[in-house]
């Protein structure tokens, strides 16, 4: 009897037991729960097929939404701006203008949650505002500035980008005002070549700085470089050859020489320009100058230096004092070295040299101290009259010189 009994309380307690069990999950674990789920972004599509047909969202991009929602709590408590997507299908626009349209609201919940017992009671705001403008593309090309300084006795090459031109696309209105995108190099003293990715600012063709942020570009940082080189201010020199009565010696007393510019700016590789002194423009022969004179030269430089200075050219202006010159006429003329087979006189008979050095020195010269020597070697082989030039010897007079150059005319006849 008593074992009746007990077993009797036992399904009576089990009874009871599912029950609370029953009311406990209806009324507490499955409890329906409301709240608001705020900042939930919107999110356009269908923007491809917008841009096909020349058109951009321009103003309503970043705009979020709020909703209250009520529902299984299993449900309500996954709702969050990783499971609710706010969409606007864009792609039925046709033109520019401003647009109101309703959103769609989804939901993106694990195969073992339930989105169906979620209500949306209220929302804010009820649409979505968005303007739509023409898209513009353009490819607008890089430059660059030094907002800094290069250090002295350096000085700054030409700037190089990867890549050299930026594509940017857009609002029309706004990107049809970009001239070029500038990038600036914030660096002081500098002393070596400068690389680095940096960022850029849109110039437009007033000089004015474009706000960009709400245009897309296919670059964000450009790869720049600075070749940063070495100057050095480098004198110009000419060769002087002592002739005409002017010697090694006597050379500064009688003979001025001014170039200008005297000397010019090089830029380069450090090290050739370490062991670079002077430029020589080239040779002058003083037996050629027979009065004051300027000459003309192109100033040569190494191909791995450059110029800075932009001048290509120099100018040398001798001046002569302290000589005198005098005219002696000569007929001792020698003819060597006649082609063979060929017979050689000289048509020639006589001819002016002029000599120079000091009054003294001049004074003493005689006409059989100077003879003309004709050097056939290179004339042509062939009968007939040629103009030879020759060479004037003074002899055993270091004092006074030969100046000016002279020919003779010879007569070639074969054998």
């Amino acid at each position: 009897m008593g074992t009746t009994k007990h077993k009797g309380f036992q399904m009576v307690l089990s009874v009871l037991i599912s029950i609370f069990i029953w009311t406990y999950v209806g009324n507490v674990v499955n409890r329906d729960e409301s709240g608001a789920i705020r900042n939930l972004p919107v999110v356009f599509t269908g923007v491809e097929a917008l841009e096909k047909r020349g058109l951009i969202i321009t103003e309503g991009l970043n705009q979020t939404v709020t909703l209250n929602v009520t529902g299984n709590r299993d449900a309500f408590r996954m709702l969050s701006a990783e499971t609710v997507a706010i969409t606007v299908d864009v792609s039925s626009v046709q033109q520019p203008g401003q647009y109101t349209q309703a959103y769609r609201i989804s939901y993106n919940f694990p195969a073992t949650v339930s989105a169906s017992s979620l209500v949306v009671t209220d929302q804010y705001p009820l649409n979505v505002t968005f303007t739509v403008a023409k898209l513009e593309r353009r490819s607008v090309p890089v430059r660059g500035a030094v907002a800094g300084n290069v250090a002295e006795e350096y000085q700054a090459g030409e700037f190089s980008f990867s890549p050299a031109s930026i594509e940017v696309w857009g609002e029309a209105s706004i990107v049809n005002q970009i001239d070029y995108a500038l990038v600036t190099i914030n660096q002081e003293n500098m002393t070596e070549t400068f690389n680095a990715e940096l960022p850029y600012t849109f110039i437009s063709f007033v000089g004015e700085t474009v706000d960009a942020s709400s245009l897309e570009v296919d670059y964000s940082l450009i790869n720049t470089t600075l070749p940063i080189i070495k100057l050095k201010e480098v004198d110009l020199s000419v060769n002087l050859i002592p002739g005409g009565g002017i010697t090694k010696e006597n050379m500064n007393r009688f003979v001025t020489c001014e170039i200008v510019p005297e000397r010019i700016m090089v830029s380069g590789d450090e090290a050739a320009l370490e062991s670079l002194r002077e430029i020589s423009l080239g040779d002058i022969d003083l037996s050629k100058i027979l009065n004051d004179e300027t000459l003309s030269f192109s100033i040569p430089l190494a191909p791995e230096l450059n110029n800075v200075s932009g001048v290509s050219e120099a100018t040398v202006k001798i001046s002569l004092s302290g000589l005198t010159t005098a005219t002696i006429e000569v007929d001792n003329i020698e003819l060597i070295n006649e082609p063979e087979g060929y017979h050689a006189d000289s048509v020639t008979t006589s001819r002016q040299i002029q000599i120079r050095g000091t009054q003294e020195a001049v004074e003493q010269v005689t006409k059989g101290q100077i003879r003309i020597v004709a050097d056939l070697k290179n004339a042509a082989i062939s009968a007939g009259t040629q103009t030879i030039p020759v060479r004037v010897y003074l002899n055993n007079r270091g004092d006074v010189g030969v100046v000016g150059e002279y020919t003779i005319v010879v007569s070639i006849s074969k054998q």
